[in-house]
């Protein structure tokens, strides 16, 4: 019985370290955990201190750095100093077969402060309306806490980065047109969570994204850059964000 035991064990001894090698190699490899394994990989190339990308891109250095630095003007005239910068991934593929893996217009923010986002952009989306837009998601999730971030309405996180992405798409007289100057505007209580606020087609989720980008953008009217960080302040010491957002 003890040597069956012995050779049982001395099984799962060789065979356990290669199935958590198989699922290692899976994980970052087939999954867009594919991100995280960039910085170390020999198909990309480091631009800069945060951005990376695939070597043989169309995209010339000038042109990828000369944007970054338009995007982050953008953002800091919108938040003030940026705390995010050194949290930030950037990876830019205009490889199909790799941005299949990470997204091709997409961040990936792991939740709580002093953790990596992901910003990745294939060469078709990379411009400054969209970096601005993903750069506004990174700098908040940056701002908040974990649980201030989990708890924030889809509306309002994705209605706060469209105020940086001037795309005619969200524009204020598409608003006017599309909603009947209101009559049509969609109850910011459908919009959320991500369930509501993502479902349906191209069409519907864009329509939700101008909605939300006219209701924060009124707000933000009334209150500027110092509620914004005010908001951003009072969330992370537990505040209910209702309370916050709807007090005069």
């Amino acid at each position: 019985m003890r040597i069956k035991y012995k050779k049982v064990l001395r099984t799962v001894l060789i065979v356990l370290p290669i199935l958590i090698i198989i699922v290692a190699v899976y994980f970052f490899q087939f999954t867009r955990s594919y991100m995280k394994t960039v910085p170390y990989r020999p198909s990309f190339e480091k631009l800069a201190d945060n951005i990376y990308v695939n070597k043989g891109n169309s995209l010339s250095q000038n042109e990828i750095l000369s944007l970054y630095e338009q995007a982050k003007e953008r953002d800091s005239a919108f938040y003030g100093e940026l705390q995010s910068l050194d949290d930030i991934i950037i990876i830019i593929c205009d490889d199909p077969k790799i941005s299949s893996k990470i997204g091709e217009k997409d961040t990936i923010t792991t939740y709580g402060r002093k953790t990596k986002s992901y910003i990745c952009i294939s060469n078709e989306y990379f411009n400054i309306d969209i970096l601005s837009h993903e750069l506004t998601h990174a700098e908040l999730h940056t701002r908040l806490t974990k649980d201030a971030l989990e708890k924030l309405p889809v509306w309002f996180n994705e209605g706060l980065a469209t105020q940086n992405d001037y795309r005619e798409k969200y524009s204020e007289e598409e608003w006017v047109k599309q909603t009947n100057n209101g009559e049509k505007a969609l109850p910011l209580e459908d919009m959320d969570t991500s369930s509501e606020f993502y479902a349906g087609t191209y069409e519907e989720k864009q329509f939700r994204y101008m909605n939300a980008k006219h209701e924060v953008a009124e707000w933000m009217a009334a209150h500027g850059q110092e509620g914004l960080i005010d908001l951003i302040e009072r969330l992370n010491t537990g505040e209910e964000f209702d309370s916050i957002y709807n007090a005069t």
